[in-house]
C-alpha cells in the first residue's frame, strides 16, 4: 500500500493527437506570462505607431495617443481572453499562434475603428490604430511564437504530476486511459481506495507525505467520492494538491457532466456540448449564410473558368453529386467540380483518395489542377445555403465507409450530431487526403472540435483554410 509506481513514457517523437493533448490547458504560470508579455507587445506596438504616425504628421496629441493606446491594449487583452487564448491553447504549431494572434487583433481592431470614428474626440488616429495592429500582429505573434517553441522544448516542458490510487485490479486500466505525454503519472496500488482516504486524511499515509515531497499536483481516487473524502480534499488543499476522482468504466464522451447534491443523493447531470446548444447553432447558421453568400461572390469567376476547362477537355456533367452522410447520419448530396474520369469507379468501385490527386489515374490533369487549388471543392458553398452542410466542420464521408467506420470506431456517430463542413479543425491539422489509417486521428480532432466549439473558433479556421489555400499549403 506504500509503495508508488512510477509510468515511463519512451516516445521521442509524439504524434500529432498526443500534441492536441498536452497544449490544451494551461497553467497559473503560463497564463499569467502570456499576459504580461501580450501587454507588453501591445504596449510597445503602440508607440512604434505614434513614432511612425509622426512622420505623416506635424502634429501629436500626446494624451490621445495614450488613451487609445490603452484601449487598444485593453481591447486586444479582453479579446484574446474571449477566445480563450489565456485558458487553453488551440495552436498546435509555431504557425498557428500567428493565426490565432490576428484572427484575435482584427475582431477587436473592427469595433474600435467604428468609435473612434464614431467619437473622434477619443482616439489620436485611425490610421495610428491601424499601424498599431499591424506592428502588434507581428510582436504578439512573433513572442507567442518564442514562448511555444520554449515550452515545446524538454527544459521548458512543467508537466502536470498526477497520482492515481487504486487498487490493483482498477490500477492497470485506469492508467492506460490516463497515461499522456502532457502529464507525468505515478500509480500508487492500494488494497481500498476508501481505507486509502481515510489513512491520508487522518496523516497514517507514508505514500502520501512521498507525494508531497514529490511535489504531486494532482491526487486521483479511482471510485466515486466517499464520506471521509471532505476531509482528504481539505487537508490536501493546504498541500497545495487538487483530489479527483475516475469512476472504472465511466466512458468518454462528450457531454460534460456536472455532479450535484440534490435531497442529499448526488447525480451526475449531462450537459449539452457546446456546438450542439440553441444560441450557438444560431449563430453558426448565421455566420454560415453570410460567408457562403460572399465566398460565392468572391468565387464565381474561379468557378466559371474551372467549368470551362472541364468542358474543354472531357466534357459534361462539370458537377459532380456525391451522396454524403450528413447531420443526425442523414444523407444528402454534395457538390463538386468533376475532376475525375466519367467512369471513375465503374470497375473498381469506391476507392478511399490518398495523397496527391494528380498522381491518381482516375483524375484527369484539369480535375488534378482544380483539386491541387482547391477551386473543386467551392461550389460546397451552394451545401451551405441550402443547410446541408456548414462551412466549418467535420468533413463528409460516402456512406459505405460511414458504416465501415462505425465498426471501427464507437464514437464515430458524435461527429454527426453537427453539420459537416467545407474545412474543419481536422482539416487544417492534417493533410487533405489522409490515408485511412489516420481515421482514428482525424476524428479524435473532429470530437475535440465540437466540444470546444465557438463562433471564434470557427473564424480562426476558416481564416486559416483560406491562407492555406492562398499560398498552396493546403496539401
Amino acid at each position: 500500500m506504500d509503495s508508488l509506481e512510477r509510468t515511463v513514457t519512451t516516445a521521442p517523437v509524439r504524434t500529432l493527437s498526443e500534441r492536441s493533448h498536452s497544449i490544451r490547458a494551461f497553467e497559473l504560470k503560463r497564463t499569467l506570462l502570456l499576459v504580461c508579455i501580450d501587454v507588453a507587445m501591445l504596449a510597445i506596438a503602440s508607440c512604434a505607431a505614434a513614432v511612425v504616425y509622426s512622420y505623416f504628421s506635424d502634429f501629436l496629441d500626446y494624451r490621445a495617443i495614450v488613451e487609445s493606446g490603452l484601449i487598444w491594449t485593453f481591447a486586444s487583452v479582453w479579446t484574446f481572453k474571449a477566445i480563450g487564448l489565456y485558458r487553453i491553447s488551440y495552436s498546435l504549431d509555431k504557425r498557428d499562434e500567428w493565426y490565432h494572434v490576428i484572427v484575435g487583433l482584427a475582431i477587436g481592431v473592427a469595433p474600435l475603428i467604428i468609435i473612434f470614428t464614431l467619437i473622434p474626440s477619443i482616439s489620436s488616429s485611425r490610421l495610428v490604430l491601424l499601424i498599431s495592429f499591424v506592428l502588434s500582429a507581428v510582436l504578439v505573434g512573433l513572442s507567442r511564437s518564442i514562448i511555444h517553441t520554449a515550452y515545446g522544448t524538454d527544459a521548458g516542458k512543467q508537466k502536470h504530476r498526477i497520482a492515481l490510487v487504486a487498487s490493483p485490479a482498477d490500477l492497470q486500466p485506469l492508467a492506460s486511459v490516463m497515461e499522456s505525454a502532457a502529464h507525468d503519472l505515478q500509480l500508487v496500488p492500494v488494497g481500498s481506495t476508501e481505507e486509502a482516504i481515510i489513512d491520508a486524511a487522518s496523516g497514517r499515509a507514508p505514500w502520501y507525505d512521498q507525494l508531497v515531497r514529490d511535489g504531486c499536483d494532482e491526487l486521483v481516487f479511482a471510485g466515486v467520492p466517499s464520506v471521509p473524502a471532505g476531509l482528504m480534499v481539505e487537508r490536501a488543499a493546504r498541500d497545495h494538491i487538487t483530489i479527483g476522482f475516475a469512476p472504472p468504466g465511466l466512458p468518454q464522451q462528450l457531454h460534460g457532466l456536472d455532479f450535484i447534491l440534490s435531497h442529499h443523493q448526488p447525480r451526475l447531470l449531462a450537459r449539452r456540448v457546446p456546438a450542439c446548444t440553441p444560441i450557438n447553432t444560431l449563430f453558426k447558421r448565421f455566420f454560415d449564410i453570410v460567408t457562403a453568400a460572399t465566398g460565392l461572390l468572391l468565387t464565381w469567376p474561379f468557378i466559371l473558368l474551372g467549368t470551362i476547362a472541364i468542358l474543354i477537355e472531357s466534357g459534361r456533367p462539370v458537377i459532380f453529386s456525391q451522396v454524403r452522410v450528413g447531420r443526425d447520419g442523414k444523407p444528402f448530396r454534395i457538390l463538386k467540380l468533376r475532376t475525375m474520369a466519367l467512369d471513375a469507379e465503374a470497375q473498381c468501385g469506391p476507392v478511399w483518395a490518398v495523397g496527391d490527386p494528380s498522381k491518381d489515374k482516375r483524375t484527369t490533369r484539369v480535375g488534378a489542377f482544380l483539386r491541387k487549388a482547391s477551386i473543386d471543392e467551392m461550389p460546397q458553398f451552394f451545401n451551405v445555403l441550402l443547410g446541408d452542410m456548414s462551412l466549418v466542420g467535420p468533413r463528409p464521408e460516402r456512406p459505405v465507409f460511414v458504416e465501415q467506420f462505425r465498426k471501427e470506431y464507437p464514437r464515430y456517430d458524435e461527429r454527426h450530431l453537427v453539420r459537416p463542413g467545407i474545412t474543419g479543425w481536422a482539416h487544417v491539422h492534417m493533410r487533405r487526403s489522409p490515408g485511412i489509417e489516420e481515421i482514428g486521428e482525424r476524428l479524435e480532432l473532429d470530437l475535440f472540435y465540437i466540444e470546444n466549439y465557438s463562433l471564434l473558433l470557427d473564424v480562426f479556421i476558416a481564416f486559416k483554410t483560406g491562407v492555406e489555400v492562398l499560398f498552396q499549403r493546403w496539401a
